[in-house]
């Protein structure tokens, strides 16, 4: 246990472990304490406010930048959308006109087809030589030519020309 210690009076000292001489407190404050006149709190106010005003300003130009980058994707996902929907709408005008291509083409098909059901031989021949006045040719007015079948010209639909020779009628001539 510790001991009891007596300051000057013979009063029961309770205090600190250091010593001190008398009434000699030690120092708790620093020799030089500056001194504040009111243009140093003036100045030290005008500094905290151009401080306070820069991260306003910053928080200003955060929020503008935040706020330009949410418009810019906006407006670009607004362009992406409208982009889509014309795309789209293209499809769909191109299906349109290729159904129509098939639809003009069938067409066109079942027309030939009854364009060369309607071709009737012996009528032609009649109308030919009653009302145009023309005659079939004479055997001296027929010339055969021979062409070789690997010739440097190119020959379609080969089956419909041997067809119309065989058939006997190769053209009328005026008399």
């Amino acid at each position: 246990m510790a001991a009891k210690r007596y300051d000057r009076n013979g009063n029961t000292y309770r205090g600190s472990s250091y010593y001190t001489y008398g009434n000699v407190a030690y120092d708790v404050q620093p020799e030089y304490t500056p001194y504040y006149t009111e243009e140093d709190e003036k100045r030290a106010r005008i500094a905290q406010e151009k401080v306070h005003k820069a991260e306003v300003r910053e928080s200003r130009i955060t929020a503008f930048k935040l706020i330009a980058i949410v418009v810019v994707l906006f407006a670009g996902s607004i362009a992406f959308m409208g982009m889509h929907v014309r795309v789209a709408n293209e499809n769909v005008e191109l299906r349109r006109e290729k159904s129509q291509l098939a639809d003009l083409k069938s067409n066109n098909a079942i027309l030939a087809a009854e364009l060369t059901e309607q071709i009737d031989l012996d009528y032609i021949k009649e109308q030919a030589t009653n009302r145009l006045g023309m005659a079939e040719p004479q055997s001296y007015q027929v010339v055969y030519i021979d062409v070789p079948k690997h010739s440097y010209t190119i020959q379609y639909a080969s089956d419909a020309t041997e067809g119309e020779k065989n058939s006997g009628i190769l053209g009328f001539s005026n008399r």
